[in-house]
């Protein structure tokens, strides 16, 4: 009697431990699959490879048009005169001023400089109101998302309560899915030109939400916490570091604003710098120390 009770009890062991077995099994190539599809749409070197060589392989009004968009000016005809019509007059200016035309290519280099760095300043705003965005926009997703609504109709609803900079680029990735594209690839469509990492990483968890399935809420909300902690020290650092920063600033082009204020203020002065062999030579070795002083203060700022 006892035989046949443990040749039972054993057999339905037997079937739980292989249903577990089974159910692990099960999991285990879900989460298998999850952390491939993230691994290959977060590094993705050949794919990347392509990418980097389809965007340099773009005309150079496109990438004109894209550095103006993350810039958050309008690509038009409009701007291109504000921008370049102060850089023709003083080039002109400069030169006439001076009676050389080496000044004058001198304050146009200058000149396409500040431009670069006035742009540089602008898309770095702007990247950082977008990122100080994306938390809000995360825990609306979770929220609606914790009611029922799917991921898709959650971004769509949370899309409605985000103000600019971040609003155009979901009414880009919502207009794309319109057209059928994927939610996931029409937001990596949509954010390419910011070249931002938050919204990469969020294309990768809704497309692993789509094809796999998840608690994509727990990502997004543990995302969105670390958006902010990552938040706040970069601002505790920029307060600490920014006595730092403006001295080099200051240190950088303290010499080249002296330089101008002399050539423009006292040409005759001045004028020999252009004139002489040994002003020349004199000139390009301040030049090159001038560069090289403000490539070790960038360093020095960046690694603050």
């Amino acid at each position: 009697m006892m035989l046949p009770l443990l040749l039972g009890s054993f057999a339905v062991l037997l079937v739980a431990l292989a249903m577990g077995l089974w159910w692990g099994l099960a999991t285990r190539v879900q989460q298998r699959a999850a952390a491939s599809h993230a691994d290959t749409r977060l590094t993705q070197p050949g794919s990347q490879r392509a990418a980097d060589d389809a965007r340099n392989s773009r005309p150079p009004s496109r990438r004109w048009a894209e550095l103006l968009r993350r810039a958050g000016l309008r690509d038009s005809v409009r701007t291109l005169i504000l921008i370049a019509l102060p850089g023709i007059v003083v080039t002109i200016g400069a030169g006439l001023r001076l009676g050389s035309a080496w000044f004058g290519l001198f304050v146009l280099a200058l000149y396409l400089l500040a431009v670069a760095l006035w742009l540089y300043r602008r898309i770095d705003k702007i990247q950082q109101r977008l990122v100080a965005q994306m938390p809000d926009f995360l825990e609306n997703m979770v929220r609606i998302a914790g009611i029922g609504n799917s991921l898709s109709m959650a971004f769509q609803s949370a899309t409605q309560n985000v103000d600019p900079p971040l609003r155009p680029i979901l009414d880009n990735a919502l207009t794309y899915t319109r057209a059928g594209m994927d939610l996931d690839r029409a937001l990596q469509h949509a954010a390419q030109a910011y070249r931002l990492r938050p919204l990469e990483m969020l294309a990768v968890i809704l497309g692993t939400s789509i094809r796999i399935g998840g608690r994509s809420d727990q990502i997004l909300q543990r995302m969105s916490d670390f958006m902010r902690d990552l938040e706040e020290v970069q601002r505790e650092l920029q307060a600490t570091t920014s006595e730092t920063r403006m001295s080099a600033w200051v240190l950088a082009l303290l010499p080249v604003g002296a330089a101008l204020s002399m050539a423009l203020m006292s040409p005759d002065f001045f004028q020999p710098m252009f004139q002489e062999p040994l002003g020349k030579k004199i000139l390009l070795i301040a030049v090159l120390l001038e560069l090289f002083g403000g490539f070790l203060l960038y360093r020095l700022a960046k690694s603050l």
